[in-house]
């Protein structure tokens, strides 16, 4: 299946607002986490290091080749841009990544425990949800661990270092961003149950069912869309 890319117009426009939203939603701070999208096979839209990500301008913005080298522009890219060109290589289909800092979804790997589908939209909206193991920031380790997670999975969770969301789509840069708010509302909510009793898994049966609509779902958003629906 072919796939569409957004123009770096749009492109940047969706970064902007994402960022905001992620900060707005308290699953980053400060000048914590990092997004990226693609703007075709070989070039990138990434945000700059060191920058807070909810108050971004369009022309902070950074372009790159798919090595991470920044292409005519003054600022320097993400530090931690091995970690998006880990999900790319991976995922061919992967339009976009956002890597953000969820509070309750990383107090679970402080705890040392995995995210439980015991919720039907943790199935549904964000499949398995495996941990990496830690590795020091801004460093090729980071992509080291998460890289083996990234063929089964949409949604990682990074020991003491946040969560990573891949997006896919027209909209890839807001489908990235929706996991990551179901990501921590899911953690949230395990937290929550955790205090009574240690949540329990859905059964098998019921996980194979709510998985099938995940991935009908992942098919349609896939799919490119028709002229008249660009804009919803």
């Amino acid at each position: 299946m072919a796939i569409e890319y957004p123009t770096e117009r749009a492109a940047r426009a969706a970064m902007v607002e994402v960022g905001r939203r992620l900060y707005a939603r308290q699953l980053i701070n400060g000048g914590e986490g990092n997004l990226s999208c693609r703007l075709g096979p070989r070039r990138l839209l990434c945000t700059p290091a060191g920058v807070n990500k909810g108050f971004l301008s369009e022309d902070q913005l950074v372009v790159t080749d798919l090595e991470g080298e920044a292409l005519h522009e003054m600022r320097r890219p993400s530090s931690e841009l091995l970690l998006h060109l880990a999900c790319y290589e991976e995922r061919d289909e992967c339009v976009a990544v956002v890597h953000a800092h969820p509070p309750h979804a990383v107090a679970l790997t402080l705890a040392g425990e995995e995210l439980v589908p015991c919720m039907p939209e943790a199935v549904t909206a964000l499949g398995e949800v495996p941990t990496a193991r830690y590795a020091t920031p801004g460093t090729a380790l980071v992509a080291d661990a998460v890289r083996p997670l990234l063929a089964r999975a949409d949604c990682v969770l990074m020991e003491r270092h946040g969560a990573l969301a891949l997006g896919f789509g027209h909209r890839a840069l807001f489908d990235a961003c929706d996991k990551m708010e179901m990501l921590e509302g899911v953690a949230r909510v395990q937290l929550l149950a955790s205090l009574r009793r240690p949540p329990s898994p859905l059964p098998d049966d019921e996980r194979r069912a709510l998985d099938a609509q995940r991935q009908a779902n992942l098919a349609r958003l896939k799919t490119p869309p028709r002229p008249w629906e660009r804009d919803r």
